[in-house]
């Protein structure tokens, strides 16, 4: 009776403890833990093995071992790394508040300058890099946030190519651009970057939806407002400072959706201008106008002749030779054999290169205007009227271009040699020929001279032409067949069977190895002494022949990348020779003109302002960045054509007018994106071949055939040798094509009468 008295009582009192909620157990156990001197803390380390007793009592490891082996313990490890919180919670909205504190703060970060928000500083003024250590130190716990949701422990170097950094960056911008439309800086940014990299306008619907850009209406707006900004900006700096002016032929294929008799898909023919302001130049007098008609007047009664272009010549040899001779050690040099980096006294002051002269040109464009370039009209309409006498009073501007437009343009100078007054007789036109076309005729020269055939010596590559990459391949032949030549020469001359045994030779004797090399195997006095010879090698012969004409290509290729200008002057007389030589009459009246200018007609503040600021420009300040005049023009028709294509169909003369001021700050904000985000490297340029393999297998050639050794009375073939006809005194007929009477007459009546 009392045992089954005892269950009926124990049975009830269990059912109770049952039916107790949690709350009360759990409060009556922590009771009974503090009561016995302990904390929760210190019971649970004497239970996970911190007590030595207790990890060996028999209860306390069955309890132990109970808790580790429950399913309820993953759940209790999570809740403890990261506790549940109400929504509600004051901690949770602690956390929202200080969020959205930081990101307002970053409001001064993500706004534009009102008025200013499109300039080309604005715009390209933006560091990323900088831009993300400003953003941590403003709101570092969104930064720390969101940064560790845009990566994992291994993105860094299974994705190099992906900056957290920038990601983070973006999405804050777009959080912020989503509060007000004001905070759009890197919204514009990307924008402009967009609107000229080809995003059609339903990519930008797209993308200025989830806040990424500003809408496509706003770019179109944003272009008509860079070109206004650009244009009163060039006009304002023509005002202040020295400028120059070139322009070329513009073709654009116009193409519209859905044609009609009075709108139809057409090939536009444009000219495109470009005006290149120097801030630093030197101003010119304020009568230099009537000094040039002066000057020009004079000259005219007294052009050069052959003696005298013979005498500039020798003159220019002095300054010349150095040059020379720096591209003949600069062939060993770069040789991988001779190994430059082992060589003792390679920083030897014998060894250094001559000095060049740097110019540097900042560049403003003119509007496209619908005006092709083709007659002798065409290229008048292209003047103003606006500064008529401002310009035939005081005034001169020099307008660069190529063979073809500088010849109409001279041609109108003397067609109006008579007329009223000195605006309309363009006596203050200036016409320099671009450098780059130059060097265009100088290699297509010395294809033509030096032709042979296809299947024997020579540069026969394929048909001569000026268009493709026919300069770009025969650029690259000339240099590897020189290059080629004066590597065996050394070799020849050093009497050695490496290069790598002339790093045994002095400086002295490297100096002295490079004189022999161009004095008996690259001059013109060799070549006469070859042909004097009772028995001359005709191998021989042709060999110095090519060296003596294709140095001076290369040293003028490098003296134009340099901005070398002083030795581009020096290599004119030169080119004239053998424009000559090789029959090529338009390029030997440029260079007789450029001569004639150089000693004659030009006042020396003119022939200074022309040498500085009228052939070569650069933008990067970096020393071998120089680019012809010319060349930089054919590059703005380039990317005319690219931003036409960009915006698609049913663009006319109108917009391309409009768009072409805008252009270098389109072209500004394309490479600092594309530096920014290292794309840059991705697609720019393209990878040369190695040149050494094709090097080497012309030094054996050469080597296998004794090209370089002399063999008196060796023969070419007939069919081989490049007889060029004895070339003709066009000095003569030259001077008597430009002898032509100029009026000095200043009739306004007419022209003002026009103006108003």
């Amino acid at each position: 009776m009392p045992a089954f008295a005892e269950v009926e009582f124990l049975l009830p009192r269990r059912l109770f403890l049952h039916s107790i909620s949690p709350k009360v157990k759990i409060l009556k156990i922590l009771a009974v833990i503090q009561g016995n001197g302990l904390t929760v803390a210190q019971s649970l380390d004497a239970l996970s093995w911190g007590d030595r007793h207790c990890t060996r009592d028999a209860t306390v490891r069955a309890a132990r071992r109970g808790l580790c082996t429950s399913p309820l313990l993953p759940g209790i490890i999570r809740r403890w790394h990261k506790p549940p919180r109400s929504p509600n919670s004051r901690k949770g909205q602690c956390s929202r508040e200080i969020f959205e504190r930081e990101l307002e703060g970053l409001a001064d970060i993500f706004e534009s300058p009102f008025g200013n928000d499109i300039s080309e500083a604005e715009l390209t003024s933006l560091s990323f890099p900088q831009t993300v250590k400003l953003v941590k130190s403003k709101a570092p716990n969104l930064w720390e946030l969101l940064f560790r949701l845009a990566r994992t422990e291994g993105q860094e170097t299974r994705n190099p190519n992906k900056n957290s950094s920038n990601i983070v960056l973006i999405v804050l911008a777009m959080f912020s651009y989503t509060r007000t439309h004001h905070r759009g800086r890197l919204q514009k940014l990307f924008a402009v970057y967009f609107k000229f990299r080809g995003l059609s306008a339903k990519g930008f619907d797209t993308l200025h939806a989830i806040g990424l850009t500003m809408s496509n209406k706003w770019t179109g707006e944003a272009v008509d407002r860079i070109s206004e900004k650009g244009m009163k900006g060039m006009k304002r700096l023509m005002e202040l400072y020295p400028w120059i002016l070139s322009y070329d032929n513009a073709l654009v294929a116009y193409r519209v959706f859905s044609q009609r008799h009075y709108r139809k898909s057409s090939q536009g023919n444009g000219t495109a201008g470009t005006v290149y302001v120097k801030r630093s130049t030197k101003r010119l007098p304020l009568n230099i106008n009537r000094m040039l008609q002066e000057w020009r007047r004079d000259g005219a009664k007294n052009p050069l002749t052959g003696v005298d272009i013979f005498k500039i010549s020798l003159a220019a040899d002095s300054r010349r030779i150095p040059h020379l001779k720096s591209l003949t050690l600069r062939c060993l040099f770069e040789a991988p054999e001779f190994d430059i980096s082992s060589y003792s006294d390679r920083d030897h002051h014998l060894l250094q290169e001559p000095s060049a002269v740097h110019q540097l040109t900042m560049q403003y464009l003119l509007g496209t205007l619908n005006i092709p370039e083709a007659s002798y009209e065409d290229n008048a309409r292209n003047g103003s009227n606006s500064w008529a006498t401002k310009l035939g009073l005081e005034q001169v501007m020099a307008w660069v271009g190529d063979q073809l437009t500088v010849d109409r343009l001279r041609n109108l100078f003397r067609f109006r040699a008579e007329d009223d007054n000195s605006f309309e007789r363009l006596d203050w036109l200036i016409f320099p020929p671009g450098w780059l076309h130059i060097q265009m005729a100088f290699a297509n020269s010395l294809h033509k001279q030096h032709l042979g055939t296809a299947k024997g010596r020579g540069l026969r590559l394929r048909t001569q032409r000026t268009q493709g990459t026919f300069f770009h391949d025969m650029d690259e032949t000339l240099h590897i067949i020189a290059e080629a030549q004066i590597c065996e020469l050394w070799l020849h001359v050093g009497q050695t069977a490496t290069l790598a045994d002339l790093r045994r030779r002095s400086p002295e004797e490297l100096i002295k190895l490079a004189d022999e090399i161009l004095a008996s195997h690259a001059s013109s006095a060799a070549l006469v002494r070859m042909r004097i010879s009772p028995q001359p090698d005709e191998v021989k012969l042709q060999s110095i022949m090519f060296l003596r004409d294709v140095m001076p290509y290369i040293v003028l290729r490098r003296a134009v990348k340099h901005g070398d200008v002083g030795l581009m002057e020096d290599m004119i007389s030169l080119m004239l020779l053998g424009f000559i030589g090789g029959k090529n009459n338009n390029y030997s009246g440029e260079m007789f003109e450029l001569l004639q200018g150089f000693h004659r007609e030009w006042p020396p503040e003119i022939c200074e302002f022309i040498r500085d600021n009228c052939w070569v420009i650069d933008n990067t300040t970096q020393r071998s960045a120089f680019m012809a005049v010319d060349e930089a023009q054919e590059m703005n028709i380039k990317d005319i054509k690219v931003t036409y294509r960009s915006e698609g169909p049913n663009i006319d003369w109108d917009y391309l007018k409009k768009l072409h001021p805008a252009i270098h700050v389109i072209r500004a904000v394309n490479k600092h994106m594309e530096s920014e985000f290292k794309t840059r490297i991705r697609g720019s340029k393209h990878t040369v071949p190695k040149k050494e393999q094709d090097i080497l297998e012309l030094q054996q050639w050469y080597r296998a055939s004794d090209v370089h050794k002399l063999k008196p009375g060796r023969k070419i073939p007939t069919a081989l040798k490049n007889n060029p006809d004895k070339p003709k005194d066009t000095s003569q007929r030259w001077a008597e094509a430009r002898s032509v009477d100029r009026a000095t007459t200043e009739d306004w009546d007419d022209l003002a009468l026009e103006s108003d």
